[in-house]
């Protein structure tokens, strides 16, 4: 049902904590019902470019799955290379996750843009 990459980052999540000093902050919560998932980010970024991210979440296994593999996407992108960061691409990285976890990457999905629209 899951696949190996999705086993991957949900049972040794990466990059849990905060960053020191964060140029960027943001919280996104689910509102769709079913589990109440929140995540604070915390992001450092040099001349524009994101270089670290940390994140600490309350949540079901797909968000923690979802912000691990965003942690190892996000960094070293620009703001315009984030758009590269999109549902497709996470779902393909993570195997096609089943749809009531779809809710974990519209999450990530959402904290890419927030983190995009204060890094310009």
């Amino acid at each position: 049902m899951y696949s190996k990459e999705y086993l991957k980052h949900f049972s040794d999540p990466q990059n849990i904590g905060a960053v020191d000093d964060p140029d960027i902050t943001c919280t996104v919560v689910n509102t769709e019902g079913g589990c109440f998932d929140t995540v604070d980010v915390t992001v450092k970024s040099d001349n524009g470019v994101v270089t670290d991210m940390k994140y600490r979440l309350k949540a079901c296994s797909g968000t923690i799955t979802a912000f691990s593999l965003l942690s190892e996407l996000i960094r070293g992108k620009t703001a315009d290379e984030l758009d590269l960061i999109t549902f497709e691409q996470m779902d393909t990285v993570l195997g096609k996750i089943p749809e009531k976890k779809h809710h974990s990457l519209r999450l990530a999905v959402e904290a890419v843009q927030k983190i995009k629209e204060k890094l310009k």
